[in-house]
């Protein structure tokens, strides 16, 4: 069983959809589709335990990630297929967007990603890192932008991989060019399903099945599911009282910086 999903580009216009992008003829997904989770509108993946680390849910993950080289077979996806190295189709910046929307997601969860070398060795057969990142063709600029899958069990070590579409234009940021598409958004997307997220009928969340600029990484509704599957972020050290109060004072003061910057930011889509 090999499972992904999609990320779409939001035009045409169509209905919200779950779309399940199966590779491989004996795909199959648990009973039911997709599952919601008890009394919140977050949604987990159909895979079993269908998360990292310890099965339990509420337990957090140490989890590895890799960078896939130019020429690695992706031949399990479609005939023919090899990936393209990130930074051979995407433009400069891209690490640090895709370091960005790993720590977008380990910083209000229980989650640890460590880099390691990528084995080389083709998809769904390769087992370094634990998530790997890469691109191929798809279907052409404009629709699928990307896809990731589930957590184990998840096909051989198919677990956690996302790959681009390299038919696509890729930016840095919102704005700029209207026909490309911003890494971080899209990769936050990704990783929700390489940790055990599916798509949300949610508008407002960012596992909603449809990029936008209307807001940039996890919304409330993705940080509970991601909660709900890896527990809440490790607490920090409890800093001495007089650094607490000055602690206190900037925060406070960042927190009505950042109300306005938000505020402003939100004509963005």
């Amino acid at each position: 069983m090999i499972i992904a999903l999609d990320l779409h580009t939001p035009t045409p216009p169509r209905r919200i959809h779950m779309k399940l992008r199966k590779i491989a003829a004996a795909a199959l997904l648990a009973a039911g589709a997709l599952t919601a989770a008890p009394a919140s509108a977050f949604v987990l993946g159909p895979t079993s335990p269908g998360k990292w680390g310890p099965p339990a849910f509420g337990t957090g993950a140490t989890i590895s990630y890799s960078f896939m080289a130019t020429g690695t077979s992706c031949g399990q996806e479609f005939a023919g297929c090899t990936i393209t190295a990130l930074a051979d189709f995407m433009p400069a910046g891209y690490l640090g967007a895709v370091t960005s929307a790993l720590a977008a997601w380990s910083s209000v969860a229980n989650l640890t990603f460590n880099l390691v070398a990528d084995d080389g060795l083709p998809f769904n057969v390769g087992t370094s890192g634990e998530l790997r990142f890469g691109g191929h063709p798809f279907d052409g600029p404009f629709n699928t932008l990307a896809h990731g899958f589930f957590p184990p069990v998840n096909g051989a070590t198919a677990a956690g991989d996302m790959h681009y579409d390299t038919d696509d234009q890729w930016k840095v940021g919102f704005g700029g060019n209207p026909n490309a598409f911003d890494i971080f958004q899209v990769t936050a997307h990704e990783i929700g399903h390489a940790l055990g997220l599916g798509h949300t009928a949610v508008a407002n969340s960012l596992m909603n099945p449809f990029y936008t600029e209307a807001f940039s990484g996890p919304q409330a509704d993705d940080i509970a599911g991601m909660q709900f599957i890896y527990g809440p972020p490790q607490t920090q050290g409890v800093p001495e009282p007089a650094t607490a109060a000055l602690l206190g004072l900037a925060c406070a003061a960042l927190g009505a910086f950042g109300r306005r910057r938000r505020a402003a930011a939100l004509p963005v889509a």
